[in-house]
C-alpha cells in the first residue's frame, strides 16, 4: 500500500515530463518531438533516480525551474548546465560558502522565485491556449476541473484532514491532483460526453 501513492506520482510525473520536454525543446529553438524526446528524458530520469537512491538522495526529475531560467536569460547551451554542476558541487565541498550563501535573505530567494515561477505560469497558459477549449466541447470544463483540483491543495491547505494518510499524500499535491483530475476527465468525458459520440453516417440515397 506504501508504494501505490509513489506509483501514482511516477505516472504524474511522466505527463509533466510530456509538457516540459516540449517546453524545452521551444526555449532552445528546437522543433518539438515529444514521441522522440519524451521518452529519452523519462530513461534518463528513471536512471539518475535509480542511482541516487544509492546514495540516499531524492528522485531526479525534470524541473521547469530550468525551463523558466532558461527562458529569461536566452542561455541554451548545456555547458551552462554542466558547469552549474560542477559549481553545486564545488560548493558542497566548501563549507564556508556554503554557510555564505545560506546567508542570504529569504526576500532574496522569494523574489527571484517569485519572477521564475510566474515566467513558468505564462508558458503553461501559452500551452493551454493551443488546446481546444472553445465552443460546447469538454475541453475547457476538463481544463477548468484540473485547474481547480491543483489549486485546491494550496488554496484550502486542510481541506483533506480528514482523509486517510494515502488519500491525503495524493491529493494533497496540487500536481498530481491536477493531473489526474485531467487524465480521468478526458477518459471520461471522452468516452461518455459529447465528444465520444460518433456522428451518424448519412444514409444512402436510393438510386433512381
Amino acid at each position: 500500500m506504501a508504494a501505490l501513492p509513489l506509483l501514482v506520482f511516477s505516472l504524474t510525473t511522466l505527463a509533466e515530463i510530456t509538457g516540459q520536454t516540449v517546453l524545452n525543446s521551444e526555449t532552445v529553438g528546437r522543433t518539438p518531438a515529444p514521441e522522440r524526446d519524451v521518452p529519452r528524458v523519462a530513461r534518463a530520469d528513471a536512471l539518475v533516480s535509480l542511482a541516487g537512491g544509492l546514495f540516499g538522495t531524492s528522485l531526479m526529475v525534470t524541473s521547469a525551474e530550468n525551463i523558466g531560467i532558461g527562458r529569461l536569460t536566452g542561455v541554451r547551451s548545456r555547458f551552462v548546465t554542466a558547469g552549474a554542476g560542477v559549481l553545486l558541487i564545488v560548493l558542497g565541498l566548501a563549507t564556508p560558502v556554503s554557510r555564505a550563501l545560506a546567508g542570504i535573505p529569504e526576500a532574496v530567494v522569494g523574489g527571484s522565485a517569485l519572477v521564475v515561477y510566474a515566467v513558468i505560469a505564462v508558458m503553461g497558459v501559452e500551452m493551454l491556449r493551443r488546446a481546444d477549449l472553445s465552443g460546447t466541447g469538454t475541453g475547457n470544463l476538463t481544463a477548468a476541473l484540473a485547474l481547480t483540483a491543483g489549486l485546491l491543495p494550496l488554496l484550502s491547505p486542510e481541506l483533506y484532514a480528514g482523509f486517510p494518510p494515502w488519500a491525503r499524500t495524493i491529493l494533497g499535491s496540487g500536481v498530481v491532483a491536477g493531473t489526474l483530475t485531467a487524465v480521468l476527465l478526458t477518459a471520461l468525458l471522452g468516452r461518455f460526453g459529447a465528444g465520444g459520440r460518433r456522428p451518424a453516417r448519412p444514409e444512402p440515397r436510393a438510386r433512381e
